[in-house]
C-alpha cells in the first residue's frame, strides 16, 4: 500500500514591534479581532511554533499589557496555558483568570475579551473545528447536532496536566529536524491521541453521552477497534470480527447496536470512508482519486464515488480539487 503523505510541517515565526502588524498576523490565525496596546512603544510581539494537519502548537507573547476582542474563532479551538504571567477572559458575561495553574480553552462561536499582562508568555494550541467534530462524531457513532462547546477553564490537575505534558512533548518533536511527525502514520496517531484525550479530559456539552458510551462496554470491543484501525485499507468480514471478538454473531450485533447504534460492518465501513476522506484532504498534487481509493482498499471506483457522495455531500474528486487548490494558494 502507498500511504498518502502527511501534511507538511509549517514553521511559525513572527516578530513585530508594531501593533497593526501583530494584529494582522493574529487575525490570520484567530480571525478578525481588535487589539488594544496601551503602551505601544513597549510592544515586542513574538509567535514561534509549528503547524501540522489539524494541530498548531506555539509560544506567544506581547511583552506589554494588551487587550484583545475576538468576535468568533469560527474554524478552530484556541487552548492556552501561561508559562509565566497571567491572562484574563470575559466570555458571555463570565470572567475568569488563567495563569500557570489554570489553562483556558475557547470554543468557536463564542465572542470574548482577552487581557494579557506584560509578563504573559503562553503556550498556544489550536485544534481545527473539523478535526474535533470528526473525532467526536466517530466516538459517538453519529452526526453531531450542535457545535462542541468546552468548559473554558482548565485547572491543571489530573488528566488535564497529563494532556499538557503531551502537548509539550509534541511541540518538542514538531520543532526538531527529521521529526517522527513527518511520518504519516506516526503523525496520524499523535493527532488522534491529542484530540481524543482532550474530548475525554475536558468537560464539554457532549461529555455525558461520551462517557455513558464508555461505561459497561464489553472488553472485546477495544480489540475490535484496534483491528479496525489496523485494517482501514481492506474490507473485513463478519468471520474476521467473530474470530477476534470471541463471541457469537448474535451478541456481536447486539453489543454493536447498543454501543454504536449500527451493525459492526456498517461501523467499520464508516471508519474506512472517514479514512479515505482524510487521505483526500491530505493528498499531494500528483495524486488522483483512483490511486487514493485503491490504496485504501476500494476497488469498485464507481460505487465508491456514489457512496462517498451520499456520505459527505460531494464527490471525492471535489474533495481532492479543494485540497489541491488550498495548497496552491
Amino acid at each position: 500500500m502507498t500511504v498518502s503523505p502527511a501534511p507538511t510541517r509549517q514553521q511559525i515565526a513572527a516578530e513585530f514591534q508594531n501593533a497593526d502588524s501583530a494584529c494582522r498576523w493574529m487575525s490570520g490565525i484567530n480571525g478578525p479581532h481588535r487589539l488594544e496596546v496601551p503602551r505601544p512603544r513597549e510592544l515586542s510581539f513574538r509567535h514561534q511554533g509549528t503547524s501540522l494537519g489539524n494541530v498548531s502548537i506555539g509560544i506567544i507573547e506581547y511583552s506589554t499589557p494588551v487587550h484583545i476582542d475576538i468576535a468568533d474563532l469560527t474554524h478552530s479551538y484556541s487552548i492556552s496555558l501561561p508559562l509565566r504571567g497571567s491572562q484574563n477572559f470575559e466570555l458571555r458575561g463570565n470572567a475568569f483568570g488563567s495563569d500557570t495553574g489554570v489553562a483556558a480553552i475557547i470554543s468557536p462561536s463564542q465572542p470574548l475579551q482577552l487581557s494579557m499582562d506584560e509578563s504573559c508568555r503562553k503556550r498556544l494550541v489550536r485544534l481545527s473545528r473539523q478535526g474535533i467534530e470528526r473525532k467526536l462524531s466517530q466516538l459517538l457513532s453519529r452526526e453531531l447536532s450542535r457545535p462542541v462547546i468546552f468548559d473554558p477553564r482548565m485547572p491543571l490537575s489530573g488528566t488535564v496536566q497529563e494532556w499538557w505534558r503531551m502537548v509539550a512533548n509534541l511541540q518538542e518533536m514538531l520543532d526538531a529536524d527529521g521529526s517522527l511527525c513527518d511520518l504519516p502514520e506516526v503523525w496520524s496517531n499523535f493527532e488522534n491521541s491529542l484530540i481524543t484525550s482532550l474530548l475525554y479530559t475536558q468537560p464539554h456539552n457532549y461529555s455525558s453521552e461520551l462517557l455513558d458510551r464508555q461505561q459497561g462496554r464489553p472488553a472485546y470491543l477495544a480489540r475490535l477497534e484496534t483491528l479496525f484501525r489496523d485494517s482501514l485499507d481492506h474490507p473485513l468480514g463478519l468471520a474476521d470480527l467473530e474470530r477476534v471478538a470471541g463471541v457469537s454473531r448474535e451478541r456481536l450485533y447486539r453489543d454493536f447496536h447498543n454501543q454504536y447504534g449500527i451493525s459492526p460492518i456498517a461501523y467499520f465501513r464508516q471508519l474506512r470512508f472517514d479514512h479515505v476522506r482524510q487521505q483526500l484532504e491530505q493528498a499531494a498534487p500528483h495524486e488522483s482519486v483512483s490511486s487514493i481509493a485503491m490504496d485504501c482498499g476500494f476497488q469498485q471506483l464507481g460505487r465508491f464515488s456514489q457512496e462517498y457522495r451520499a456520505r459527505f455531500g460531494e464527490l471525492p474528486s471535489e474533495t481532492l480539487k479543494r485540497t489541491i487548490q488550498a495548497q496552491l494558494q
